[in-house]
């Protein structure tokens, strides 16, 4: 069973979204360009697998093409409590897995099989972790874009990719509404859903990578308003020194997690 801590089970995902389903943020050309060489099976060949633990920095690399990609995940888990640790989206993903199929459950079934985690506690998984979180794991890796350059000489382009396992978000109209839920449609009626490749916050974070480009992946991604599915893409590609878009702002203390999704 192939587990998203697999950056190539990432990255497997990654190549199933259609081009249609992929925004770029920056130089139209140059995106289109590092999607085609990132995501079509023509080039997969041409990207070497780096990412075991004896290996050096990023986890692919492309002598071919001259680029470099390095992976993280990131989810909305506020880290801790009171001082107590919480578990994050994945590690309760490998708990949930585990007593589903059993300690050997990685070794239990093939294929791209997911075990998605209950992350609905907004005390434990809310915006304010999102946003951290985001912050924290992005320049973390970027602080490292130096040593990926010395190890691959050869790859002048280097993309930070960014698996985001969160859940979706909608901004409601007054605080009160952070209270209330609907069984029925929980994709909250008449409130303004999250875009998280537009917001603001985010695009701040991204400008300041050292990288040259950026894929943000919204695994678990699916935007409604009013009960309907929005059509919105799954993946945004950031030309990081070229972005002109400043974003939507949206008010942090109105932003609700939404709840038993509908996919």
């Amino acid at each position: 069973m192939h587990t998203m801590d697999e950056e190539k089970t990432i990255y497997s995902y990654y190549r199933m979204i259609p081009s249609r389903k992929i925004i770029y943020f920056g130089r139209f050309f140059h995106c289109l360009r590092i999607e085609r060489i990132t995501k079509s099976y023509l080039f997969s060949r041409s990207w070497i697998d780096s990412s075991a633990k004896d290996q050096p920095t990023p986890d692919f690399y492309n002598d071919r093409f001259h680029m470099m990609m390095e992976f993280m995940r990131i989810d909305d888990c506020i880290g801790k409590i009171s001082g107590k640790k919480i578990n994050n989206s994945f590690a309760k993903a490998n708990i949930g897995a585990k007593k589903l199929l059993g300690k050997n459950y990685k070794k239990e079934m093939s294929g791209l099989l997911m075990y998605l985690p209950d992350t609905n506690d907004s005390k434990e998984f809310n915006y304010y972790g999102y946003i951290n979180n985001f912050e924290r794991v992005v320049l973390e890796h970027s602080s490292k874009v130096s040593q990926y350059r010395e190890n691959h000489p050869k790859c002048k382009v280097t993309i930070l990719f960014v698996s985001d396992e969160s859940n979706n978000y909608v901004q409601v109209a007054n605080k009160d509404d952070l209270c209330k839920e609907d069984d029925k449609n929980p994709i909250l009626n008449g409130y303004k859903p999250h875009f998280q490749f537009n917001d603001s916050r985010f695009i701040e974070i991204i400008k300041k990578v050292q990288a040259d480009y950026v894929i943000w992946f919204g695994f678990a991604k699916c935007v409604y308003n009013n009960g309907k599915k929005i059509k919105y893409p799954q993946v945004a590609i950031y030309d990081v020194n070229h972005i002109k878009y400043k974003g939507v702002d949206y008010n942090e203390e109105l932003m609700f997690k939404v709840k038993n999704e509908v996919y």
